[in-house]
């Protein structure tokens, strides 16, 4: 299985990263830790051994670039493609002072593309909408990338939005 290649190499780099003692050459393995995880995350949902789960679960992801060659690619757990795409662009509007573009993936099929600078065609609550596990299952990835050592872990719109969606969803709580 490839994706299970690609967890080597990526459990490779995490032990290369936790000896290294330069912090630079330390965070740049484990962004591409983190980008052989995702991959594999990835491939892992297109085997067809290891595919969907008998509950639904659909494989979506979100690549997040930049003109210098950056990307990111994000697995994002959603209960519908409508879920998905809110999800996409809530992180998409997050994101957007790193990376200037995104694309969606559902499984094997491309969904959509767009400039992560797009004004966005969501409203702020509609959130509300969108399936709970959704909503809980994206602010899980928005602080996985926060705690991250990315360098989008100190971007500012990521850690409002972030803010957001965690004030959001312990209201929606009480």
């Amino acid at each position: 299985m490839p994706w299970k290649k690609l967890e080597v190499r990526a459990w490779r780099l995490i032990g290369m990263a936790k000896i290294a003692s330069d912090k630079t050459r330390r965070k740049m393995l484990m962004q591409e830790a983190f980008d052989l995880v995702s991959r594999a995350i990835s491939l892992r949902q297109l085997d067809p051994v290891n595919g969907r789960s008998s509950t639904g679960e659909r494989g979506y992801r979100m690549r997040l670039s930049n003109g210098t060659g950056t990307t990111l690619w994000v697995y994002l757990r959603a209960e519908s493609r409508a879920d998905a795409i809110w999800a996409a662009n809530a992180l998409r509007s997050a994101c957007s002072d790193c990376f200037e573009d995104y694309d969606l993936w559902d499984s094997a099929n491309h969904l959509l593309s767009a400039a992560t600078k797009l004004p966005s065609y969501f409203f702020p609550d509609s959130a509300e909408e969108d399936a709970i596990t959704s909503q809980y299952s994206l602010l899980d990835t928005m602080e996985v990338l926060v705690r991250s050592e990315v360098a989008l872990a100190r971007s500012r719109k990521l850690l409002e939005a972030t803010a957001a969606l965690r004030d959001r969803l312990t209201r929606r709580e009480n």
